[in-house]
Formats: structure tokens, C-alpha cells, sequence
């Protein structure tokens, strides 16, 4: 789920320029300040004041950036611009070939070739400080009767610098997520990116644009389904359906997540008003297909690919899926269809992915299927070719010779998906067998130095 983190550190990042501390301080000098806070809540006085606890969430934003307030990716490790003028030289420094650690009482900058790449803070000064700051901040608005915040600039930025933190966390959350498969640290994750879209909620400045709640409601979905806790991901869908975010994404997301749980009904339910509202999502057209073949009901898919054709002739990728519908039941391995059945889904597969490649010409699926259905042609009468006695040579160098006529027929059309895409790796394998049968060695030799040189996926 790599998407999400760069999608959301984004988010972070453009609102953590937005600076909340006006007066230099010390470790010291801030738990001093919380001790009072501290004190102040407890005064039935004060803490019926909202700018008391305006005050402690400002001091507990103060406390949660103090020990990373001004660092930045890429940041030099010496220069005007440099961390060591900012954090101060380090106590001590660990280094491993183009990488080191520098080690301060309470982070850890970790630096790449000299520029920073990430920092871990060691010893927070305020460990529940995000939650606590989120807490007197909305305790702020409660008391506030009159609405002087909804106008404090000072409070909005201020917010906004939370928001970003809570994203931040939540990304955190869920990469120790995607590496451990641990579901409670995808529920950690979901609960500060919930967090983060109530503070969204805040009154907050014009300027305040970047922050996209379409984006965040979704990957809140997506990371409680990764966890298993559907309940959670049923909800942010929902929300995300309710309000138009992500286009048909919440209800493909909504469709997988009944599959999980072998609800078929529900899930044929969201696919029919994912397809009806977004037909031209290919998501929801391909996880209908594989609903009805998942269940031996290819008529079904059929018959829905036709209307959708009907409805629009020119759209490319419902006549990519047709081809892929027909591609599968021609390779069908029980005996639901005869051999001259399979020929004829073949057949209809190869016109309907030559359709969508007329229309589009630089679809690469639907080039490099057609590419492949030509070259598994060629193949199979090679392996029925080493069944042919030695003695009827002729023979089978008839059939070499009609191997080759489909792979010359399959040649474009890789050729082609591999312009569109150059880095494909099973488009190159293809390719060099192809040369290397029809004789192309040259070009065979070219193909074979490209996925030599193609790193390691």
C-alpha cells in the first residue's frame, strides 16, 4: 500500500510549514508549561475558559514538534540550510556505506548521500500529546459561545499543523501495518487518519485547500479492510459513496470486502450500483465477469458485457473485457464447453481485443493478449509437433513452418505492447522467443540485453 503513503505524507508535509511556536523554548521549559496547564484544568474557574484550553493545545502542538520542528526530506546535513546548525552536532554518529545515523538525546536523524531521508523521535517530550492536543482543541470550541475562534487565524493554522501530524502518524501506522500484517496497528492507523478529517472539519483558512478528504476517507476504508475490521472499512466506504469520493473505488472496495466474508448478495448489490453509476469503470466490470464465472455463470457476464456494448460501441474497455470473458472460457478446463465451442470463444476473443485496439490503438492489455492468444497457438502446435514420428520429417516441418505463421501474427502486436510499455518483463520474454523462433537474432540479442538490464521487480 506504498500509494498511500505517498498520497497522504504529502498532505503532512504541506501543512507542517505552517509554524505554531512564537517563542524560543526548552524541554524544560515546555513541562513546566504543562504542569500548569495541568493545574489550569483542574481550576473549575479556568477551565470553563475555551482560551485555557486554546492554550494547552497550542502548548501540546509546542511539545509534539519540539524535537522535529524545521527538519524537512532532503535536508543537507551541513550548510546555511543544514540540520547541524539546526539541531546541533549530534552525540553520536553510526554510518554504513552511503548511509548515517545521527543520534541527539531525543531523535535520530537518519541521512542518505548527506541529505535527510528520515527521522525518528526517540524521546518524545509528550508521548499521548497528539490525542491530548485533539482533546483541548475541541474542548476549545465546545466553551467557545460566542464563535471567537472561527475567526482566529492563529487557532486555524494551528489546527491545520495537528491535522498534519495525525496524517503523519496514521502513515506511520500503517507502514509497521503493511510490514508486520498486524491489525491493530491498521486500526492505529485508521484512528489518527479519523482524527485528521475531524479536525478538517474546524473551521479553517481560505487558504486551506490541499488537504483531500475524498483521498483519506477512502485509504480509511482500505486500511480497516486490510485489517479484517470490516465493520470500520463498511463505514468509510459508505461515507465516501454518500459523498461521491474516488469515483466507483468505495464501491469496488465495498463489493471485495462482502467477497471476504462470502456475503455473494451484497456483493452482486454494490457491483450492480458501482457498474450502473461508473459503467466506464473497468474495476467493476472485470470483478462482475469474475463474479459470474467464480459461480459457472458466464452467460450472465455475457449478457452483461453485450448491453454494455450496446450502450456504447466505442467504448474500448468493454470490448477488452469481452475479449478477456471469451479468452477464459476458450481455456475453460472442465467439459462445460466442446472443442469447437473453445475455437469459437477463442475466435471472438481475438475480434474483441482487435476492436478495443482499433479504437485504442495503444491499449497495451488488449495488445499484448491478442500478442499472446497468436503466440499460445504457435506453441501448442509445436508441442503437438513432438509427437510426429522422426520418419515423417515432412511432416513436421509443415507444421514448424504454421508455428511460425502464428508467431509472425503475434509479432506486432508485442511489438507494440512493449512501445507502450518498455519495461514490461513478460512482453520482453515473449518477444525473445518469438525472435529466437523466426530466426530474428539480432533482435532476439537486443530483447535479451534489455531484461539484463531491467532491475529486479
Amino acid at each position: 500500500m506504498k500509494r498511500i503513503a505517498l498520497l497522504l505524507v504529502g498532505v503532512f508535509m504541506g501543512a507542517a510549514i505552517i509554524s505554531a511556536q512564537t517563542t524560543p523554548q526548552t524541554a524544560e521549559s515546555l513541562l513546566k508549561a504543562k504542569e500548569k496547564s495541568d493545574k489550569d484544568i483542574e481550576n473549575p474557574k479556568k477551565s470553563a475558559k475555551y482560551t485555557t484550553w486554546q492554550k494547552r493545545g497550542d502548548l501540546y502542538l509546542d511539545m509534539l514538534q519540539f524535537n522535529t520542528k524545521g527538519l524537512w526530506k532532503d535536508m543537507p546535513q551541513k550548510g546555511l540550510n543544514g540540520a547541524e546548525i539546526l539541531v546541533g552536532k549530534p552525540t553520536k554518529i553510526m554510518s554504513l556505506e552511503n548511509k548515517e545515523d545521527w543520534v541527539y538525546e531525543r531523535v535520530t536523524l537518519k541521512f542518505v548521500d548527506g541529505k535527510l531521508d528520515t527521522w525518528e523521535e526517540t524521546k518524545p517530550i509528550a508521548p499521548d500529546g497528539l490525542d491530548e492536543a485533539f482533546e483541548a482543541y475541541y474542548k476549545a470550541i465546545e466553551l467557545d459561545a460566542k464563535g471567537k475562534l472561527k475567526t482566529n487565524k492563529s487557532f486555524m493554522q494551528n489546527v491545520s499543523v495537528l491535522r498534519g501530524l495525525f496524517v503523519d502518524k496514521g502513515v506511520k501506522y500503517n507502514s509497521k501495518a503493511e510490514k508486520t500484517k498486524d491489525p491493530e496497528a491498521y486500526k492505529k492507523a485508521v484512528l489518527k487518519l479519523d482524527r485528521a478529517l475531524k479536525l478538517d472539519e474546524l473551521p479553517k483558512l481560505e487558504t486551506d485547500t490541499l488537504f483531500p478528504r475524498g483521498t483519506v476517507t477512502y485509504f480509511c476504508g482500505v486500511m480497516a479492510q486490510s485489517g479484517k475490521h470490516y465493520a470500520m472499512a463498511e463505514k468509510y466506504y459508505s461515507i465516501c459513496i454518500e459523498k461521491e469520493y474516488q469515483g466507483a473505488e468505495p464501491y469496488h472496495g465495498l463489493a471485495s470486502l462482502y467477497k471476504e466474508q462470502e456475503m455473494s448478495e451484497k456483493e452482486l448489490e454494490f457491483l450492480k450500483k458501482g457498474f450502473q453509476k461508473y459503467p466506464e469503470s473497468n474495476k467493476i466490470l472485470v470483478a462482475f465477469i469474475n463474479y459470474y464465472l467464480s459461480r459457472g455463470e458466464s452467460e450472465k457476464a455475457l449478457g452483461k458485457l453485450e448491453t454494455a456494448i450496446e450502450d456504447d460501441p466505442e467504448n474500448h474497455t468493454f470490448l477488452y473485457a469481452m475479449g478477456t470473458l471469451y479468452d477464459t472460457m476458450s481455456k475453460d478446463t472442465t467439459d462445460k464447453y466442446t472443442v469447437e465451442l473453445k475455437t469459437e470463444y477463442e475466435s471472438n476473443a481475438m475480434s474483441s481485443y482487435t476492436k478495443a485496439i482499433e479504437i485504442k490503438g495503444d491499449y497495451f492489455d488488449a495488445l499484448y493478449n491478442l500478442g499472446a492468444l497468436y503466440y499460445n497457438r504457435a506453441a501448442n502446435i509445436i508441442k503437438e509437433a513432438q509427437n510426429i514420428p522422426p520418419k515423417e520429417q515432412k511432416r513436421y516441418n509443415a507444421e514448424i513452418e504454421r508455428s511460425n505463421d502464428y508467431f509472425k501474427l503475434a509479432l506486432p502486436y508485442m511489438e507494440k505492447a512493449h512501445d507502450v510499455d518498455i519495461r514490461d518483463r513478460s512482453t520482453l520474454n515473449t518477444l525473445s522467443t518469438i525472435y529466437l523462433k523466426l530466426q530474428m537474432y539480432d533482435k532476439q540479442k537486443e530483447i535479451k540485453e534489455m531484461l539484463d538490464n531491467l532491475p529486479e521487480e
